[in-house]
């Protein structure tokens, strides 16, 4: 079951990455995890399939919600494209398992780490049936990873 006190994140597309974190940065009074650059991320959307994208991506040091930006390349990660490109991100221990759930409850996979019959990868961005709010579910093994990344200076 979705747990919503797990949400750790607020992520945007976002065109220019930099610019983002310096406007948001002063204006919001935070600091920024490293950019990291995923070149390629395995990547599948129902459009698209199986493919490759290039995302730069950072979080807020300031939580426990963090801010996410990510910059990328592909249709999913086009702010133009996406023109309410926010999402947030909720730690699941069984992202399967989850997925499965909010499918038979008439949600729809929009993009994940990898295709359905792989089981979504890591990630899985996932919609209700009305649109209007966009979930990623986050896999607890990236949970280590994302405290390091947040920590790090470079």
């Amino acid at each position: 079951m979705l747990d919503f006190s797990r949400s750790f994140h607020v992520g945007m597309v976002v065109s220019d990455i930099h610019h983002t974190q310096k406007v948001l940065g002063e204006s919001m009074n935070l600091d920024w995890s490293p950019i990291r650059a995923f070149d390629p991320l395995p990547f599948w959307t129902p459009e698209d399939g199986d493919h490759e994208v290039v995302v730069h991506a950072c979080y807020s040091r300031q939580g426990p919600q963090h801010i996410e930006l990510c910059q990328g390349t592909g249709r999913f990660y086009d702010p133009a494209l996406q023109p309410d490109s926010r999402h947030m991100g909720v730690w699941v221990d069984n992202l399967v398992e989850e997925a499965e759930r909010l499918l038979a409850l008439k949600w729809k996979v929009l993009a994940a780490g990898a295709s359905p019959k792989e089981g979504y990868g890591v990630i899985c961005y996932m919609q209700p049936e009305f649109g209007g709010l966009v979930i990623e579910l986050v896999s607890t093994a990236l949970e280590p990873v994302i405290a390091e990344w947040v920590a790090a200076t470079e």
